[in-house]
């Protein structure tokens, strides 16, 4: 319904402002990269990233709608709330933005991966999902920028060392017919290796479930080389699981020194190599997963939404 309000309405026509059909209010938080026109209220803008600018060839054809329209919605905004620091960064060199415009609000955690799962919990979600010890775990959806197609050759390269772990792929959807592409690309790579049935596409989990596949996990390797926050190491890290990512975009900023970090996410033997060093080196599993466990209590929903009130607070105010 918002697509379509926005793209054959709002967009078409400055004689409707949004108070015509809800009567006065003070702000509109657009948060989805589209506004409607407006009369008096202030427009608060989040932008979570600017992949679609970025990599447009990676795109549908209606993200890459918000390429032609995020810059008058930047332009129209009182203030820009942005995910990470890094994306704030890049609005200013992309977009010519004054930084005093830009306000950095870190997403939260849910609160159902602080708890540890039961026996059966586990046990369900392993048969839900044909899952079974030992396994790694990746999280989100098939966008190229995921950089799946290197986390499978980096499987590989891992099961021709005598590997026994499986990867569970967790996750996927939300992508439209790019998803349904990916996911043909994927399963083609992973039948010309040979790892049908070492490699598990689960699809969607919810966070219920996503704990207790998480918590049986012995690592999450999340190597995407472009993230505006990037939740599943957070998640990984609540949950006790030591976390492999990329020093790309905001990953350093969000993981900190609680994580190993990659240098070139796109290197396959790069991230064999990091994989086996945690499965080896027991002492720095168990500081990882201390270092994480402190640094996923620092991101929470109350935190970012005391800021975003302090944010409505000045526009209004002003």
């Amino acid at each position: 319904p918002a697509n379509f309000l926005y793209y054959r309405w709002w967009k078409r026509t400055n004689l409707f402002p949004a108070e015509s059909l809800l009567g006065d209010f003070d702000v509109f938080h657009a948060t989805n990269y589209q506004a409607p026109a407006l009369r008096r209220a202030a427009l608060v803008t989040t932008v979570h990233d600017i992949n679609f600018v970025r990599f447009p060839e990676m795109q549908s054809k209606g993200i890459r709608r918000f390429i032609q329209s995020l810059p008058g919605l930047l332009e129209r905004s009182r203030v820009v709330l942005t995910d990470s620091r890094f994306t704030a960064d890049e609005i200013v060199e992309v977009y010519g933005l004054p930084p005093q415009k830009l306000e950095v609000v870190y997403p939260g955690l849910n609160p159902v991966f602080y708890r540890e799962p039961d026996r059966e919990e586990r046990e369900r979600a392993l048969r839900a999902y044909c899952l079974q010890p030992p396994y790694i775990a990746y999280i989100g959806n098939l966008h190229p920028r995921k950089n799946l197609a290197t986390l499978v050759e980096a499987f590989a390269i891992l099961r021709g060392r005598g590997l026994e772990h499986r990867l569970a792929v967790i996750g996927g959807g939300g992508l439209g017919r790019l998803n349904n592409l990916e996911y043909r690309k994927l399963m083609r790579r992973v039948r010309d290796l040979g790892l049908e049935d070492e490699v598990v596409f689960t699809g969607y989990v919810p966070d219920e479930r996503l704990k207790s596949l998480l918590a049986q996990a012995d690592m999450l390797v999340f190597p995407s080389i472009y993230e505006g926050f990037g939740l599943p190491p957070l998640e990984a890290m609540a949950c006790g699981v030591p976390v492999i990512t990329s020093r790309r975009a905001s990953l350093p900023e969000v993981v900190g020194d609680a994580a190993l970090l990659l240098e070139d996410p796109l290197d396959a033997e790069e991230i064999a190599t990091g994989v086996e060093t945690l499965l080896r080196d027991a002492s720095l599993r168990a500081r990882l997963v201390e270092k994480g466990r402190e640094r996923a209590r620092m991101f929470t929903w109350e935190e970012a939404a005391r800021k975003v009130l302090e944010v409505y607070g000045r526009v209004v105010g002003s």
